[in-house]
């Protein structure tokens, strides 16, 4: 069998039962040479659709890009960025996928948490962030806030009562001589410190 040619200067259209019938290309490998454009929905009978199956170069990125309606040559972007093994996206890529906004890393498998087990996790600028100085232990239902972190928050403003709760926080001394407060649905006071409380029980 010899190989065989169809050159033309313009467009060149095949059209099948008036543009509603089946076009049928049996090859073992089609190859199209340049860019290709579909206007309807992409339908295939393999698994996955591959993409650089030839590569066997040093390509840094093999994606799929999809037209997205805010301009000519914009795009969004999937792509399996070679150079750090991870698949990335972008809101917005050109043509050739180069990023307009840059590629992210899709999270895969488990997410990698901050710290070590028990630690809180916090937002620390805009990561993960955990320490030592903040745990909850769930076995024995404890939070501990430990080497020498301990702040009581709402300092010059009493909080609101929380029901089932008591809730403390910190308040100019007073009578108690501690400055810290508990209050609950039932009462609102400060705690005595131990020599403010021999004090009274001397007085009264």
């Amino acid at each position: 069998m010899t190989t065989s040619y169809k050159d033309v200067s313009g467009d060149y259209t095949l059209t099948c039962e008036g543009g509603v019938g089946i076009f049928t290309i049996n090859a073992a490998n089609t190859v199209f040479n340049g860019n290709l454009t579909y206007t309807g929905n992409l339908t295939t009978v393999d698994d996955f659709i591959v993409v650089g199956a030839n590569n066997t170069g040093a390509v840094g990125n093999l994606g799929l890009l999809a037209g997205i309606n805010t301009g000519i040559n914009s795009y969004a972007g999937l792509r399996f960025n070679t150079d750090v093994g991870a698949w990335q996206i972008s809101a917005n890529v050109y043509g050739n996928g180069a990023p307009n906004t840059a590629y992210a890393n899709i999270a895969t498998g488990a997410v990698t948490v901050a710290g070590a087990n028990t630690e809180v996790q916090f937002n620390d600028n805009n990561t993960f962030g955990a320490t030592a100085n903040l745990t909850f232990n769930k076995a024995t239902n404890q939070l501990t806030v430990v080497a020498g972190s301990q702040r009581l928050g709402n300092i010059g403003t009493a909080p609101a009562a929380v029901a089932n709760s008591a809730v403390l926080y910190n308040l100019a001394p007073a009578l108690g001589a501690t400055g810290v407060y508990a209050r609950t649905t039932t009462t609102q006071d400060e705690l005595i410190g131990a020599v403010r409380a021999r004090l009274f029980s001397i007085i009264f």
